[in-house]
């Protein structure tokens, strides 16, 4: 249990250690052992939970049994669940901590890849987001399309995580983001001085907003400040390059094009330095993932 540390923090760690003795890192997927989140903690519990009584109804395993006496079922139970028609999501938190319990991957792939076309958070409408009024909240909606932020970053913001560079770009820094992360994104220039003279109005240390509105689709702005952003950065190659000098050099350099298949609506091209400006500031690595989840 490392809660409330940095779990990129710990990678890095671990990425470090193989370096030193040698190993090639190249096509490794960094795991730690440790858990930074408690609610990470809580959901890893119950899935471990459903698994262990599943092993006492369903294979007569004896309630006093070792743990590593029904290893051996959990591929099994991974199956099972997937047959029962659950959802990707919950499938892939189901092996995730498994592989948490047994500290190794579980060697099971799902029949079912995740396509495009079953992404679907913040792409269609719902019935909560009948009850939110983005005129009232027009402060809220600024700072979320302004610069990306995940609903636990933006409930965190203050006054002095936002700062300017000897460019005149403004830019706000997420502590303790996702995964114990730090980063910093751009805010989109269209909303500089609206970001500004909002937080004038707020003491250094006082929070800039006491509630989030639960019917706020955060995810959804989100998604829009990575295709504004990447709009930006893909037609202002100046702009691009005073926000890149923020980031470390994007590894692997070389052929910078970026190509996802697709049909008509979700095909992709794009450059892999104009994407990587885009992950770095959402927070994430993997330039597919800025790609699929927000891109397309």
């Amino acid at each position: 249990m490392r809660i409330g540390e940095s779990r990129h923090k710990a990678k890095n760690e671990v990425r470090e250690e193989r370096k030193a003795q040698g190993k090639d890192l190249s096509a490794v997927n960094i795991r730690v052992d440790t858990i930074h989140s408690i609610n990470t903690y809580k959901t890893y519990l119950e899935h471990c939970t459903h698994f262990v009584e599943w092993c006492i109804n369903e294979k007569g395993v004896n309630k006093y049994a070792s743990i590593n006496k029904i290893e051996k079922y959990a591929k099994e139970y991974l199956q099972y669940r997937e047959e029962q028609g659950k959802s990707l999501y919950t499938l892939k938190a189901e092996k995730a901590a498994l592989g948490k319990l047994y500290s190794k991957e579980i060697d099971y792939k799902f029949k079912e890849a995740r396509t495009i076309d079953k992404i679907t958070r913040s792409r269609q409408d719902t019935e909560r987001q009948k009850h939110f009024s983005e005129e009232r909240n027009k402060d809220l909606v600024n700072i979320a399309k302004a610069t990306g932020g995940r609903r636990e970053d933006i409930q965190k913001l203050t006054r002095k995580d936002f700062f300017a560079d000897s460019k005149g770009n403004l830019w706000v820094s997420f502590e303790g983001s996702k995964g114990g992360r730090n980063r910093l994104a751009p805010v989109l220039p269209a909303y500089q001085e609206a970001i500004k003279e909002f937080i004038s109005t707020k003491e250094n240390n006082e929070h800039l907003f006491d509630k989030i509105h639960n019917a706020a689709d955060i995810h959804a702005y989100r998604r829009e400040y990575a295709q504004s952003l990447y709009n930006l950065v893909s037609d202002d190659k100046e702009k691009a390059q005073e926000y890149a000098l923020k980031y470390p050099e994007r590894a692997n350099k070389g052929y910078n094009t970026y190509y996802a298949r697709g049909d008509r609506a979700t095909a992709f091209r794009g450059l892999k330095d104009d994407i990587y400006i885009v992950s770095q500031a959402l927070g994430h690595n993997r330039l597919s993932v800025t790609v699929n989840h927000y891109l397309k």
